[in-house]
């Protein structure tokens, strides 16, 4: 099974089992379904039930284990798991088309870590301009957690997880922001007290809403469809609580999906 954008939900069921998260099919894991199940994981934490089944193939188990994974696992208490994964080998060579996990626990780590997308984007394949505008972009998913989770995080779990592939064969650049927070509507729900639902709350944030009362800024999104479509005829997606929403050149779709803590957000895009 390779855990790409679709089929992760088209699998859902099969992955989620409970208080067991269970990859054992799984051949490999896009950035997006990384984070993803970095926030399951973070919400099965405090049940002493809690399990994660690592993929039976040893090349996925090592591309894991190549994505710091592990670090993961061990922060979440996956202790029998992380073990498992600590068993396996892996060459140290470094490979300029993934980005390992990151956790930003705080604004200000993630402030200081900001810079190093430059030199990740221009090793994918972006031009200094278009890496500049792309680690902007990054910039601002990440600012986002912090801004609407500040004092409100519904763990002990705080800060926004990363995860980003390039697959040069076909010029495409995935980057995933995942935060364990209060989601669009926990955000947007004083500021819009009418707003019903969670697909709702993500297209009010889309559509350049905050839910920072008295603020005015909130633009930052819309700037990121703009860029991410006009520039690159990319792809934006975000799931929050049960509603998924994506956009690109033919539009915005919508559905309902399994409920998550906290929001994931992805853009992709496509260079020459």
């Amino acid at each position: 099974m390779n855990l790409d954008f679709n089929n992760l939900y088209k699998n859902i069921s099969k992955i989620i089992k409970g208080s067991t998260i269970d990859l054992s099919d799984a051949v490999f894991v896009h950035p997006w379904s990384m984070v993803m199940i970095c926030l399951l994981l973070i919400e099965r934490m405090p049940d002493p039930n809690k399990k994660l089944i690592l993929p039976n193939k040893s090349e996925t188990k090592a591309y894991l284990k190549r994505m710091r994974f592990d670090k993961i696992l061990s922060e979440l208490g996956y202790d029998k798991a992380k073990e498992m994964l600590d068993e396996v080998q892996i060459s140290e060579r470094d490979n300029v088309n993934i980005h390992e996990l990151m956790h930003c626990h705080f604004a200000d780590e993630f402030s200081a870590r900001l810079g190093r997308f430059i030199t990740m984007f221009k090793n994918f394949g972006l031009n200094e301009s278009d890496a500049q505008l792309a680690t902007a972009v990054v910039g601002e998913l990440g600012n986002n957690v912090f801004d609407h989770n500040l004092g409100n995080w519904p763990t002990t779990i705080s800060g926004c997880i990363i995860a980003a592939q390039h697959y040069p064969s076909t010029h495409m650049i995935e980057i995933a922001v995942g935060d364990p927070g209060v989601g669009f509507y926990g955000s947007l729900k004083a500021a819009f007290p009418d707003v019903s639902n969670d697909i709702e709350a993500i297209k009010l944030g889309l559509a350049g809403n905050t839910g920072r009362v008295g603020e005015i800024r909130g633009n930052g999104l819309k700037v990121i469809q703009q860029w991410t479509i006009q520039n690159f005829a990319g792809t934006v997606m975000i799931h929050s609580g049960n509603g998924l929403v994506v956009v690109d050149k033919t539009g915005m779709k919508e559905s309902k999906v399994n409920k998550i803590l906290g929001t994931v957000a992805q853009f992709m895009i496509n260079y020459t």
